[in-house]
């Protein structure tokens, strides 16, 4: 038996009670399945905030960097220097690629929950299924525990997003993020302020 196995094992008898709560067993089923997602939810975004917090200063560095070189290629083609242009481009283009996986990967560390999760209700509920009605079930009879868990993980997602503002720890997070933002030494610059500066020296 696998570490993995053992530990739903061990949880087993946690996560059931939420399957028990009414007595109604369809109920209890979307009930359970609802409070499972949200845990999810809650420890995945947990994960992602306290990796953001010990790493802010290489993920800051990181978007200091790609704002810069991005700002710098601009300006090269306001000074129609091609060759500076290429090489700033260039740099913002690695910059880019490095700030992209760096969010790729936390938002992967928001999801290892809901893995998990989907893991024990296959132990519990991997032969479970809910006939669809009409016209639904021409081209899917019935649906397992994944897509109930889908449907059910997006809802506590979208609650979380408008609650999370509330919660003690989380709403101290958001604060710190948005002054994170409105911290940033430059504003990343974009071709349409190339437009904007043609447009007032044709006025001037």
């Amino acid at each position: 038996m696998n570490s993995i196995t053992v530990w739903l094992v061990h949880i087993d008898g946690i996560l059931i009670q939420f399957y028990r709560l009414t007595g109604l067993t369809f109920l209890d089923y979307l009930l359970g399945t609802f409070m499972l997602a949200l845990m999810s939810v809650i420890l995945g975004e947990l994960t992602i905030s306290l990796a953001l917090r010990f790493n802010k200063g290489h993920v800051h560095a990181i978007t200091d960097n790609m704002v810069r070189m991005n700002n710098l290629s601009i300006m090269a083609l306001t000074t129609r220097d091609k060759k500076s242009y290429k090489a700033c481009n260039d740099t913002a283009n690695d910059a880019f690629g490095k700030y992209f996986f760096n969010m790729i990967a936390y938002s992967a560390s928001a999801l290892w929950p809901a893995f998990f999760a989907l893991a024990w209700m296959q132990t519990r509920f991997r032969q479970v299924e809910f006939p669809l009605p009409y016209p639904l079930e021409i081209i899917m009879p019935a649906v397992g525990y994944f897509p109930t868990f889908l449907l059910c993980y997006i809802l506590a997602r979208i609650l979380f997003k408008n609650v999370r503002s509330y919660l003690p720890y989380f709403s101290s997070v958001q604060k710190q993020l948005d002054e994170a933002d409105q911290e940033k030494s430059e504003r990343m610059m974009t071709f349409s302020d190339l437009m904007v500066e043609k447009s007032e020296g044709v006025r001037s």
